[in-house]
């Protein structure tokens, strides 16, 4: 028979791609963390690039190789990302991958040609939820996605709704909860998992109006967050999280 599935949260973003918490973690300062620094100055690099060569008279296929190139180079850091993951998560008994619930169709060349555009939104996010799911697929790892709002805002210990304090940290305002501050990626990475198991949902829905999810920040939000001061010696984080519905998407 088989036994219950340890879920591992797995949240998605531009200053952290992949923060993987599993459901044994007793808080969120032990959550596994691969920065997305390197992934969006390559991005980053690209579309410069290409605005210049786009401004100049080089001509369309010469650009349409070189963003080739460099698509399938950033796909390769991606999946370097996702397959340490991976790797991380078979260090638990029976591990499923818990994600938020994204369809967004990732389309590169969207974002380099408009200046308006979201990278992560556009293009990085999905990206590396399907690389993720793919890689994952090559280590036989089950996959489950739950609902994305409230993740990063919602109190991990107590269920209700956190303010944020600072780009990066979410506090949480329940004066019985001990929770204080907590790292915006490693607290969604902690409730990704939660909401795997039935009957784990956000505790407290605000009265106010305000956006369910605003963590996945651009370059100019990248500050270190309290989660830092519990780094291991090469930067990462050590682990975390509990959350959905299976699903297998390779």
């Amino acid at each position: 028979m088989r036994s219950e599935p340890t879920a591992i949260g797995v949240d998605i973003g531009e200053h952290n791609l992949y923060t993987a918490c599993p459901v044994t973690m007793p808080d969120w300062t032990g959550a596994y963390v691969i920065s997305g620094d390197a992934v969006c100055a390559h991005l980053d690099e690209l579309r410069a690039q290409t605005a210049a060569h786009l401004a100049s008279d080089t001509d369309r296929d010469t650009i349409r190789s070189a963003v080739t190139q460099h698509h399938a180079a950033i796909r390769a850091e991606i999946d370097d990302a996702a397959r340490t993951i991976c790797e991380y998560a078979t260090a638990y008994d029976d591990p499923v991958l818990v994600t938020e619930d994204s369809n967004h169709e990732p389309d590169l060349w969207a974002w380099l040609t408009d200046p308006n555009a979201h990278r992560g939104t556009a293009w990085l996010l999905p990206a590396a939820h399907r690389r993720l799911r793919t890689v994952a697929a090559e280590y036989r790892l089950e996959v489950a996605a739950v609902p994305e709002p409230y993740s990063s805002l919602e109190c991990h210990a107590c269920g209700v709704i956190g303010e944020r304090v600072r780009s990066q940290t979410v506090c949480c305002p329940n004066p019985d909860c001990y929770v204080g501050g907590v790292y915006a990626d490693c607290n969604a990475a902690k409730v990704l998992a939660q909401r795997y198991y039935p009957g784990q949902r956000c505790a407290y829905r605000p009265t106010r109006s305000a956006a369910p999810d605003q963590r996945h920040t651009g370059p100019d939000e990248r500050h270190t967050g309290p989660a830092d001061r519990h780094a291991t010696p090469d930067g990462r984080h050590a682990m975390l999280a509990d959350g959905g519905r299976h699903e297998r998407d390779g």
